[in-house]
C-alpha cells in the first residue's frame, strides 16, 4: 500500500515539473510512452559519513539487476517538443567497503526529469535533452546498523536527493495511426547526497548509459 501510494507521488511530481515547464509551441499534441530496460553504471566515488565514524569512501561498482525486487522502467508524458520523464533507474552496489554490510538504492534511483527535443531535418523527436531530480531511496547495512527507512515528504523513505541530467537518441518505429514502438539510447549522469537512518548521509554520483524499448501513443495521427 505505502508503495503504491509512493508511486502515485512520484508521478505527481512528474506531472507538476513538467505542467509547470510548459512552453506553448506548434505541431505534435500529446504523447504518452511507457519503457522497459536496463542500464550500465561507471565506476563513481560512494561517500558515506556517520556521526561520530570516520567517513567511508569506495570507488563503487553496481549492477542494475533489472529485474530483481521492483523493475527497472521508464514512462513519458509530451506535449510538443517538450517532456516529463520518470526513470526507474537502480543500484545494487557489488565491492562493498568491509563496514558496509549491503547498499543498494533499488526502490529507486529514480531520475524525474523535463526534456526538450533538438532539431533534426531528416527525423524531428530523435534526440533530447533533459533536467531533473533525483528521488532516492537508500537500503542496507552499514557497521551493523540498518539505514532505512529515514522520514521524507514523499514517505516510505523517499528523498529528493539531487539533480541529474540526460542526453537520449530513439527514433519512433513501425507507427500505426497513433501507436507505435520507440528504442532509446540515454546517457545519464547524476549527483545525489541521501540522508541515513541514525545520521549522517549517502553521496551517490551516478554516470550511467540506458538501453530501453517501448510503445508510447501520439493524439495526433502521425503523416
Amino acid at each position: 500500500m505505502v508503495e503504491i501510494k509512493i508511486i502515485y507521488r512520484s508521478r505527481l511530481l512528474v506531472l507538476l515539473l513538467f505542467f509547470g515547464s510548459y512552453h506553448k509551441t506548434f505541431g505534435q499534441g500529446l504523447t504518452a510512452e511507457v519503457f522497459a530496460g536496463t542500464s550500465w553504471s561507471l565506476p563513481t566515488t560512494l561517500r558515506i559519513k556517520q556521526p561520530g565514524e570516520s567517513t567511508i569512501q569506495v570507488n563503487a561498482r553496481y549492477h542494475t539487476r533489472p529485474w530483481r525486487g521492483s523493475p527497472y522502467y521508464a514512462y513519458r508524458v509530451g506535449y510538443q517538443k517538450w517532456s516529463a520523464e520518470l526513470v526507474h533507474h537502480k543500484l545494487y552496489l557489488q565491492n562493498p567497503a568491509p563496514e558496509i554490510q549491503h547498499f543498494e538504492v533499488s526502490h529507486g534511483y529514480n531520475l524525474a526529469l523535463i526534456s526538450r527535443t533538438l532539431p533534426s531535418r531528416s527525423s524531428p523527436g530523435i534526440f533530447r535533452i533533459g533536467l531533473g531530480l533525483v528521488i532516492g531511496h537508500p537500503e542496507g547495512r552499514i557497521r551493523g546498523n540498518a539505514i532505512n527507512p529515514v522520514k521524507s515528504f514523499f514517505g516510505g523513505g523517499y528523498h529528493i536527493s539531487g539533480i541529474c541530467l540526460q542526453a537520449a537518441a530513439g527514433p519512433p518505429l513501425g507507427r500505426a495511426e497513433h501507436w507505435y514502438f520507440r528504442p532509446e539510447v540515454k546517457l545519464t549522469a547524476a549527483w545525489a547526497r541521501m540522508p541515513l537512518l541514525g545520521g549522517g548521509t549517502a553521496t551517490v554520483p551516478n554516470i550511467a548509459l540506458h538501453t530501453l524499448f517501448g510503445f508510447g501513443y501520439r493524439s495526433v495521427r502521425s503523416n
